[in-house]
């Protein structure tokens, strides 16, 4: 665990990732000492992969831990629209958008790479007449 929280940190698409996969090392820390909410190395791990995987261009997310030990990430604008994305250490992950031209929510496939339908709610949140 020592050797991937390390290769995490030194892996980045820039100074803001950088910083993303640093708050996501200090969460799992901070989460095994909670007693509700623990992030599960697994959990962890995809986590990682999720993150690793988000377009370059787009705005890097909050992570929070869920209540029940899943990692979200958060891309909330001024004008409080919002997408939220949760994993956990198994199935899909969960989505939940409050967009301008209205809400969306559910779980998504996730394979290597992005999951496309996420792409287009970034897309809907970032460029909402595009």
């Amino acid at each position: 665990m020592e050797r991937q929280l390390a290769q995490l940190a030194r892996r980045s698409k820039g100074p803001g990732y950088r910083m993303a996969r640093l708050d996501l090392i200090d969460l799992l820390a901070e989460s095994r000492s909670m007693e509700e909410g623990t992030v599960l190395p697994g959990t962890f791990a995809r986590a990682r992969r999720l993150l690793d995987t988000i377009p370059t261009g787009f705005p890097v997310p909050e992570i929070a831990v869920d209540p029940d030990g899943e990692v979200a990430f958060d891309w909330i604008r001024s004008d409080r629209t919002m997408l939220s994305v949760s994993i956990g250490a198994e199935g899909d992950p969960s989505y939940a958008a409050g967009l301008a031209d209205g809400t969306a929510y559910g779980f998504v496939r996730w394979g290597d790479t992005f999951p496309s339908a996420l792409k287009d709610l970034m897309r809907r949140l970032y460029l909402p007449d595009g």
